[in-house]
Order: C-alpha cells, then sequence, then structure tokens
C-alpha cells in the first residue's frame, strides 16, 4: 500500500511539475526580458555612435540592391516574400524598431 501511495504521489507531483517551475524558479523568463529592456548609458552611447549608423548603411544598400536581388531571385529559390523579410524587412527593423541600446531584441 506505501508503494502505491508513493507511486501515486510521485506522478502527481511530476504532473505539475511544468506548472510549479515558474513560480519557483530564481529568475523567470519575463524577469530576465524585462532587465534586459533597460539599457545602461554606456549600451546606448555604442548603439547611437556605432551601431545605428552601420545599420542605417546596410538598409541603404539593401534598398539599393533589393531590385536587382529581386530579379535574380528565380534562380536562387524563386521566394519573393522570404527575400523582403531577409532583405528589407530585417535590416529596417534593427535600424528602426529596435529599442535605444538593446541588442538582445528579436522584432515580432
Amino acid at each position: 500500500m506505501k508503494k502505491i501511495a508513493v507511486v501515486l504521489f510521485l506522478g502527481i507531483a511530476l504532473t505539475f511539475l511544468p506548472a510549479a517551475n515558474p513560480v519557483f524558479s530564481p529568475e523567470p523568463a519575463y524577469a530576465a526580458q524585462m532587465r534586459s529592456a533597460n539599457a545602461g548609458t554606456g549600451d546606448v552611447l555604442l548603439d547611437v555612435l556605432i551601431v545605428r549608423p552601420f545599420h542605417y548603411i546596410v538598409l541603404a544598400g539593401a534598398l539599393i540592391s533589393y531590385p536587382f536581388a529581386y530579379l535574380l531571385d528565380p534562380l536562387f529559390g524563386d521566394n519573393p516574400d522570404r527575400l523582403k523579410r531577409n532583405w528589407i524587412d530585417e535590416p529596417y527593423s534593427n535600424a528602426v524598431d529596435r529599442p535605444l541600446g538593446n541588442f538582445n531584441w528579436t522584432p515580432r
């Protein structure tokens, strides 16, 4: 009878383990994301002086070369949506949409 009670208790505990893990973990995922959203002064200066201008240059190059890539796309996969997403949308989101000083940001 004791073995059945132990097995039953262990089964119930393992069933509820995924729900209990975020509650008892020292730093939930949303807390780490909120902590990384607040950028320090050094990160903001690095972003404003070096990273953003570089991303604007990459975005300008992507906008200039996009028509040529669109014409050559049928030779390399013929997926204009993927080409636009990789060629235009990602550099745009890195240059314009990304919060200032946040380098771990991923576009939605």
